[in-house]
């Protein structure tokens, strides 16, 4: 069952994003248990911070997103050294996409 608000997890390390959509559900399913039909949505981003995947099920299929930064990087989000997954609200994901720095994300907790 999808949740009426879905939430959004980022993983704090490092992810190979040659990965495919079948890689990322691995990554998801296996090493963080979490179920991914419930809706939320799941954030992996490269060694160099200027590639980013999305992973989420939408009621009728998987949704994966790209998003590549023309200039500059993401977050330093490997600085965090979380076993887990980061959770973030949805104004935090539009932090992180639009290419803020770590402290915007987390600034407003």
């Amino acid at each position: 069952m999808i949740r009426a608000v879905p939430r959004v997890f980022i993983k704090p390390t490092v992810t190979d994003l040659r990965k495919g959509l079948n890689g990322l559900y691995a990554i998801v399913t296996n090493a963080y248990q979490a179920d991914i039909l419930r809706g939320d949505t799941f954030v992996f981003i490269n060694r160099r911070r200027t590639l980013l995947k999305t992973l989420r099920w939408d009621g009728t299929g998987f949704l994966m997103t790209i998003k590549i930064l023309a200039k500059g990087r993401f977050a330093d989000l490997f600085r965090l050294e979380e076993d887990g997954l980061v959770s973030v609200s949805q104004r935090g994901l539009s932090f992180l996409l639009s290419g803020a720095p770590l402290y915007s994300v987390f600034r407003h907790k």
